[in-house]
């Protein structure tokens, strides 16, 4: 009976080599592939968050670790905060309606999340998969939203959205599907979109160097094909991407410590997933779907490396 440790784990040798295998070496994750990937996992991600945040969560005091949903809140709340979308406005102020960009917003949730703590907030989602769009208006009219959200189906890269009309943008764990170390494609594209002196927030893993240790690399290599990133950007060339699209107060912080908690729970909620959707589709998973729990697993050893990976909050103000 196939089983979901179908990928070979055993580390490839190289005779001398104390590098990680070339990317080139297996065939490149194409858009068609990530596209084919959330298509088929869809729906599995309602076992991680039944509100479909489809990212780590936040631990702060006053959070309990156990609860994980409320740690995945608090994320898509931490990326309101970067956007400085708190701020208090001067009591003459008139309420202004803020336009809000979501690029690769799954089914939407930190959109959804912030559109419902300030009734001041519009949100576009972008995603080029269509069911995720379909679970978004389901769960947007559940949560009183839906007058205040569009979800359009596009290239993040070439969203064909107009220039210079966003109040804001984010990028939570989808700028990794950018081709690239430096995601220049997707800069360029938030660039284009946000005013001036707009802010983007983009949380995601990035890679510390270009060429990771062995062991590193290898397992960088097994996480982003079975989760379908084409490679993760390098932290120095995307934030280098960011000053050359015209970004500047550019600061990256590590939430090494604060996605800990919630990667915790993956052990435990991906052992569960995978025996009981083996035993119910009587261990014939699709190859996306196995794919995508050996990822789990994945996910949360790569982020033992130090040296070679970090899960950090990069923040900018469009110029101008």
């Amino acid at each position: 009976m196939p089983n979901v440790f179908q990928p070979d784990f055993r580390v490839p040798r190289t005779a001398g080599a104390s590098e990680a295998p070339s990317p080139e070496a297996a065939p490149p994750i194409t858009k068609a592939d990530t596209q084919d990937y959330f298509t088929e996992v869809a729906y599995d991600y309602r076992a991680w968050s039944p509100s479909y945040n489809m990212h780590f969560g936040f631990w702060r005091l006053g959070l309990n670790p156990l609860r994980r949903e409320g740690m995945l809140v608090e994320m898509n709340r931490a990326v309101g905060r970067a956007l400085k979308l708190d701020e208090p406005r001067a009591t003459q102020e008139a309420p202004r309606r803020r336009c809000m960009i979501d690029l690769g917003c799954g089914a939407g949730a930190t959109a959804r999340t912030l559109v419902g703590d300030d009734p001041s907030l519009y949100a576009v989602t972008v995603t080029n998969v269509p069911v995720q769009n379909s679970i978004a208006v389901r769960l947007d009219a559940g949560a009183g939203v839906a007058d205040r959200m569009a979800h359009i189906e596009a290239d993040y890269t070439r969203t064909g959205l107009p220039t210079a009309q966003a109040d804001g943008a984010w990028a939570v764990e989808s700028a990794c599907y950018a081709s690239g170390t430096a995601k220049a494609d997707f800069v360029r594209e938030a660039a284009r979109l946000l005013k001036p002196g707009a802010r983007l927030a983009v949380v995601d893993g990035f890679l510390l160097r270009r060429r990771p240790g062995r062991l590193a690399g290898w397992l960088h290599r097994l996480w982003a094909d079975s989760w379908a990133v084409p490679k993760l950007a390098v932290r120095g060339d995307f934030v280098e991407a960011l000053r050359s699209n015209g970004f500047e107060d550019i600061e990256v912080q590590s939430l090494r410590w604060r996605v800990a908690p919630s990667a915790l729970h993956i052990p435990a909620l991906a052992t569960r997933f995978a025996l009981a959707e083996l035993w119910k589709a009587r261990g014939r998973l699709s190859p996306w779907r196995r794919k995508h729990i050996v990822a789990s697993y994945c996910a949360l050893v790569l982020g033992l490396f130090w040296r070679d990976f970090d899960y950090c909050m990069v923040t900018a103000k469009r110029s101008g």
